[in-house]
């Protein structure tokens, strides 16, 4: 999709897929901003304000969604992000992931992230 501003800038972007995760948006090749996926009305709002203020400078503004790999692929999430942890922070990071996704189990009225976070509980011998 490919929304036209006033002075010849552009926001392209896709729809979201049901895996993507994150929203980055990027001006001439370079990260400007990275929000959740549930903020991407957001981003594409801030992308069309940017592109309208950019006026009379011609601008493409994109804003993609990515799932973890790939946002690991364009650097935007390091590969090793746990690496260096204590056994004591390890284990707080996992309780810490294992109440959020039992959040989503009972809280979330969406069947696709219930699913997804009842299938990582049971990844994690936690259901």
């Amino acid at each position: 999709m490919n929304i036209h501003t006033p002075g010849g800038g552009r926001v392209a972007t896709m729809a979201p897929s049901p895996d993507d995760l994150f929203v980055v948006t990027t001006v001439a090749g370079r990260k400007v901003s990275l929000h959740t996926e549930e903020q991407f009305g957001h981003a594409l709002k801030l992308a069309e304000a940017a592109a309208i203020r950019m006026a009379p400078v011609p601008v493409t503004i994109k804003v993609m969604s990515l799932t973890w790999a790939e946002a690991q692929r364009f650097g935007l999430i390091p590969s090793d992000l746990f690496k260096n942890e204590a056994p004591e922070q390890q284990a707080e990071w996992r309780r810490q992931i294992v109440a959020t996704l039992w959040g989503v189990v009972y809280n979330c009225n969406q069947a696709k992230p219930r699913a997804d976070a009842l299938e990582l509980l049971k990844e994690l011998g936690e259901s």
